[in-house]
C-alpha cells in the first residue's frame, strides 16, 4: 500500500473511531450522571420520540390596541395643546368599533383644520384619518403600525416564553411563530400541563434594579460566584432549572455579599456572540420601578452617526420614579430584568423622567441593530403585556414515545437490511463493500446528530432510512459506470479509477437538488418537518464522503489483494 492510501484509511480509522465514542451513550442508553464514559452526552430526542408538552397559543392583539391608543389619545392631547390647539372633546371610543381598531374622536375650532391635519401628517405616522367631518376627525391605528405592532408584540411573547423554559428544566424547547398570531411552543419530557400553562400565560415582569459596583466591582462578582461554585459543587448544566442553580448562589453568598443585595446573571444563549454564557451582577434586591410604568419602547437610529438606540417613555408616575431614580445616581449601572434575568445594564448618563434612550455599545452595524431590536422587545414585555390564550395543548406520554422509537428503529433496520441483501447479491464482493460503506454512513450521521446537538423526531429516522437509499443510489452509479469501463475493455485499476472519476460529478449534482429541497424545508417547515431536513442534510454530507472517499479506500485495497493473488476478475 502507498503511503497516500495509509493517510486516507487512518483518516477513516480516526472518523469511525471518533463516531463511535459520540454515538456509545445512546445506543447503550448510559446514565450520563452516573457513567465513567468519558463522553458525555447523548442525541436530543423531540417531542414525538420522548413525549412532552405541545402548546398553540394566541396572542390577544386587541388589548395590546386598546393600550397603544389609549397612550397615543394621552400623547396628541398633550401635543395639541403645546401647538395651541386646545380639543374641546378627545375620546377614545371602543362602541360600535372592531375590537382590534378602536378610534380616537378628537373635536375642536374649525378654523385650526389645517394645522391638526399638518401635526398628525407629519408627527403621527401612527394613526391614519378614518373620518372627518367639520371641526372633528376620527383617527385610527394606521396600517403600517398596525403591522409592526403585531410582529414585535409576536417576538415579545416568544423572548417572554423563552425566559420562563428554563423552569421546566427542558434541554430543547422548540418555540416558533405559527402564522400572525399564534406561538408553538414543544417541551419534550414535561408532564406538568397546568404549572407549564400558569407559566406560560402569566404577565411579564420587568424590574428596574441598581448595580451595586461599589461594594463589589464585575471582576469581584464573578470570583465570588466561582469561589461558590467551586467550593460547594454548584454546576448548571444546560436543561436543568436556572432559577435552582441561582437560588443556590445567592444561599451560598449570604455573608458574603452585602445585606439587602443579591446575584442575578445576564445569560448568552447564542454561542455564535462569543464570550461567558451567564454574566454575574451584584443587585440591589430593592425594586426601584417596574414595567407597570413603561409605556412603550422602540428602535431608532441616531441621525448624526447612523448607530441604533432604544427610546423608552413612562406614565406619569413613572416617570417621577424614573426621574428620581435617575438623578440620584447618574454615573452608575441600571440593570434592566426580565423575569429575574439581567438582559442589560447601562450606565445613567442623566436623569431621565418621561422620555429616555439606552446607547449600546461597539460592534458592526447589523449586531447593534439586533441588540437593540432585542433590547426593546425586553422592554415592552413590560409595557405591552399581551394575553396569552391556550388554543391548543397535546400531551405525549413517553410510552407513546418509545413506540415511536421501536416503531421507527425497526422500520429503518429492515428496510436498511432488505437494501443491504439486494446490493450483495447484485454486486457481491462489491456489494459487500457498499454494504459497509452504508453502515458507516448510517454511523456518521448519528455521531453529526449529537455532536451539532440536534434534535431526533419520528420524521428524522425516517430521513435516515431516505439517507441510506440515496447512499445506495451512488453507489450503484458508481458501480455502473465500473462496469461499462470493464465491458469497454478497460483493465481492472483503469476501470475502477474511471468509474469514480465519471461517476463524482452526477453524484454531486443528485446530491445537490437533494440538498436545496432539504434546504427549504429547513428554512419554511416547523416541527417534525426541520427534524426531516436536518438529518436529511447532515445524510446527504455523509453520503458524499462515504460513497466516494471510503468506497474507494476500500475498494484499492480489494484491487491490492486481487493483485497479490494475481485474480484478473472483479467481483461486482
Amino acid at each position: 500500500m502507498t503511503r497516500g492510501w495509509w493517510g486516507r484509511f487512518l483518516l477513516l480509522v480516526f472518523f469511525t473511531v471518533l463516531s463511535i465514542v459520540y454515538v456509545i451513550p445512546t445506543v447503550a442508553n448510559l446514565d450520563l450522571e452516573k457513567t465513567k464514559f468519558p463522553f458525555k452526552q447523548k442525541i436530543n430526542l423531540g417531542l414525538d420520540l420522548q413525549g412532552g408538552l405541545y402548546l398553540v397559543l394566541g396572542v390577544d392583539f386587541n388589548k395590546v390596541y386598546k393600550d397603544i391608543v389609549d397612550r397615543q389619545a394621552s400623547s396628541l392631547e398633550s401635543r395639541l395643546k403645546d401647538k395651541g390647539i386646545t380639543p374641546t372633546s378627545l375620546k377614545v371610543v371602543r362602541e360600535n368599533q372592531p375590537l382590534d381598531d378602536p378610534k380616537i374622536q378628537v373635536s375642536f375650532d374649525g378654523s385650526k383644520r389645517e394645522e391638526f391635519y399638518q401635526i398628525i401628517k407629519k408627527e403621527y405616522w401612527t394613526l391614519r384619518i378614518a373620518g372627518e367631518k367639520s371641526g372633528s376627525f376620527e383617527l385610527g391605528l394606521s396600517s403600517e403600525f398596525r403591522g409592526e405592532v403585531r410582529d414585535r408584540t409576536l417576538n415579545q411573547s416568544i423572548e417572554v416564553i423563552r425566559n420562563r423554559i428554563d423552569e421546566f428544566g427542558v434541554s430543547e424547547p422548540v418555540i416558533t411563530s405559527q402564522g400572525t398570531d399564534r406561538v408553538v411552543v414543544e417541551l419534550p419530557g414535561i408532564r406538568e400541563v397546568d404549572r407549564a400553562k400558569d407559566l406560560i400565560g402569566r404577565t411579564a415582569k420587568l424590574e428596574f434594579k441598581m448595580v451595586n459596583d461599589k461594594a463589589m466591582n464585575p471582576g469581584q462578582v464573578e470570583a465570588l460566584v466561582a469561589e461558590i461554585e467551586k467550593e460547594h459543587g454548584i454546576v448548571f448544566k444546560e436543561g436543568h432549572k436556572f432559577s435552582e442553580y441561582v437560588a443556590k448562589i445567592n444561599e451560598k453568598a449570604k455573608g458574603k455579599i452585602p445585606e439587602g443585595t443579591e446575584i442575578a446573571f445576564e445569560r448568552n444563549n447564542d454561542p455564535l456572540k462569543g464570550g461567558p454564557d451567564r454574566v454575574p451582577y451584584l443587585l440591589f434586591s430593592k425594586v426601584e420601578v417596574t414595567g407597570d410604568d413603561l409605556q412603550d419602547a422602540n428602535v431608532q437610529i441616531d441621525q448624526e452617526n447612523q448607530r441604533p438606540y432604544v427610546a423608552f417613555s413612562f406614565n406619569p408616575r413613572g416617570s417621577a420614579l424614573f426621574g428620581k431614580l435617575t438623578g440620584d445616581n447618574v454615573g452608575n449601572r441600571l440593570a434592566i430584568v426580565l423575569d429575574t434575568i439581567v438582559h442589560s445594564a447601562p450606565v445613567i448618563q442623566s436623569r431621565i423622567t418621561e422620555h429616555g434612550q439606552i446607547t449600546l455599545g461597539q460592534g458592526a452595524g447589523e449586531d447593534l441593530m439586533k441588540e437593540a431590536k432585542d433590547l426593546a422587545i425586553v422592554l415592552r414585555a413590560g409595557a405591552l403585556p399581551a394575553q396569552l390564550d391556550f388554543l391548543e395543548q397535546r400531551v405525549i406520554g413517553p410510552s407513546l414515545g418509545q413506540d415511536s422509537i421501536k416503531g421507527g428503529a425497526l422500520a429503518a433496520i429492515v428496510g436498511s437490511f432488505a437494501v443491504f441483501l439486494f446490493v450483495i447479491l447484485y454486486y457481491r464482493v462489491s456489494g459487500v463493500i457498499a454494504v459497509l460503506s452504508l453502515i458507516l454512513n448510517v454511523l456518521f450521521v448519528l455521531a453529526c446528530l449529537v455532536g451539532l446537538e440536534a434534535t431526533l423526531t419520528l420524521p428524522g429516522i425516517a430521513g435516515i432510512a431516505l439517507t441510506v437509499g440515496i447512499a445506495v443510489d451512488s453507489n450503484v452509479v458508481i458501480y455502473e459506470r465500473i462496469r461499462e469501463e470493464l465491458r469497454l475493455g478497460k483493465g481492472i485499476h483503469g476501470a475502477v479509477e474511471a468509474g469514480f472519476q465519471k461517476a463524482f460529478r452526477t453524484i454531486l449534482d443528485a446530491n445537490v437538488t437533494n440538498a436545496v429541497a432539504a434546504g427549504v424545508l429547513l428554512m419554511y417547515g416547523t416541527g417534525p418537518i426541520k427534524g426531516f431536513a436536518v438529518t436529511m442534510l447532515i445524510g446527504i454530507v455523509t453520503t458524499l464522503f462515504t460513497a466516494v472517499f471510503v468506497c474507494k479506500v476500500v475498494f484499492d485495497a480489494y484491487l491490492r489483494r486481487l493483485e497479490n493473488r494475481g485474480t484478473k476478475t472483479l467481483s461486482i
